[in-house]
Formats: C-alpha cells, structure tokens, sequence
C-alpha cells in the first residue's frame, strides 16, 4: 500500500473510534464494547467525526479494569478513540481494539501501529527514550519503517533535537501527576516532525502529541489509567 492510497483510509479511522479490546479478560467487556458501538453508529451516520464524550470515558474507567488511553487523530478530523491494553511483551505495551487495530508503545511512546492505514511497522528509538527516561535535552537518531506499495519496507532516518521545556501537571481520567515537558524536533531529507510530551517522575509519556506516518499524521494521546 503507497502512502497515496492510505489516503482512501479514512473509515478505518472511523471504525478505530470503536477501540475498545474485545479480546480482554474483563467479564463486563462486551457490555461496553455494544454500548459504545451503539453511540458510535449513531455519530457515523452524521457529517461530523466521531467523538467520545466524558461519560464514555467515566463507563470505560468503572467497568474495566486494566490500562486505559485516549487517542486524538488530530488530523483526521480529531477523531477520538478509547484503547484498552491487551499485551505486554517486554518493555512494549499493545493496545487494541475490537475490530483488531493495535497501537504498541514503549513508555509511551508510539513504535508500531497495525490496521489504521499507513501503518508505522517498527521504530527505533533508543536515544529518544533515553532521553526521556533521563526528562533531558540532548540529540538523538531516531528510525521509523513503513511498508511501499510494493509491500517493501522503507525507512525514514531522522535526526533529532530533544529540549526540557518546562514542568506541568496532568489530570485525566484517573490520572494525576507533576510532569517535565519535553519538546522533540526530527528532521529527515524529506519530512519533519515535532512532538511534544509530558512525562512522569519515572520517565513514562502520561501526555503527548505524535506524529506517527505521513497519512495519520499526528495522535494527541492521554493515558487514562496507568
């Protein structure tokens, strides 16, 4: 798939504001997953995008039990998703939703996505979380691999300029915690990017913006419950 026609994507956005993991061990599970498919349909059939409002959040929060985020698609009409966590495997976190679209994160920041169009396949990014572990300015490499048109993976090898911008503080869903703000400036021969990220005491991402592929562009990402 070529970047050109991810661009035919856009329902797959669209069905990902259905991101609630069927696939979880909660017994109460699939009674939110058909509540929240419910509301979505409804919001579907009407011009504007898909949001989800506060006492989505609030049902999700109290009828689950494990790690909670929120995704913003900011620049796919600021599409609002809920994920739920349904696999660690190391230091990677995945989440995941019913209709099988994952996004992987590394102390939260995003390394792989699958089944949302321009799908990033794989990230290196040791110096950045380096970096962040640290809540420090330096520089860094960083690797971001996507599939062609022709199923070959390509990669974009940025250099990267990391700064300690100022101290925050986050409240968001069940959530709450003084943050170093950090501000990460990547630039490739062919594109750039800037992400920004608010990050705990013990170096985890609790609030961001991330650019993630050329067609996605930019997901503004909370983490709801830890």
């Amino acid at each position: 798939m070529t970047f050109k026609t991810a661009m035919k994507l856009p329902m797959l956005a669209l069905a990902s504001a259905l991101m609630l993991a069927g696939c979880s061990n909660d017994p109460n599970q699939g009674a939110v997953l058909k509540s929240l498919k419910a509301e979505f349909s409804k919001i579907g059939k009407k011009s504007t995008p898909a949001t989800v409002s506060k006492s989505d959040v609030s049902r999700v929060l109290s009828q689950t039990s494990g790690p909670v985020s929120q995704i913003v698609q900011s620049n796919l009409g600021d599409i609002t998703v809920i994920l739920v966590h349904i696999e660690t495997n190391g230091p990677y976190k995945t989440y995941a939703s019913a209709s099988k679209q994952t996004v992987t994160f590394r102390q939260g920041l995003v390394t792989a996505t699958r089944g949302l169009g321009n799908d990033m396949m794989s990230a290196q990014a040791a110096g950045t979380l380096s970096l962040i572990s640290g809540r420090r300015s330096g520089t860094s490499k960083r690797t971001l691999r996507y599939l062609d048109g022709a199923n070959d993976v390509i990669a974009f090898e940025f250099d990267c300029q990391m700064k300690v911008v100022g101290s925050g503080r986050v409240n968001q869903g069940v959530v709450s915690a003084n943050t170093t703000k950090m501000t990460e400036h990547c630039v490739a021969p062919t594109r750039e990017f800037t992400n920004t990220y608010e990050v705990d005491s013990r170096g985890m991402i609790l609030s961001s913006k991330q650019w993630v592929s050329p067609i996605q562009g930019y997901f503004d990402i909370s983490v709801l419950r830890r």
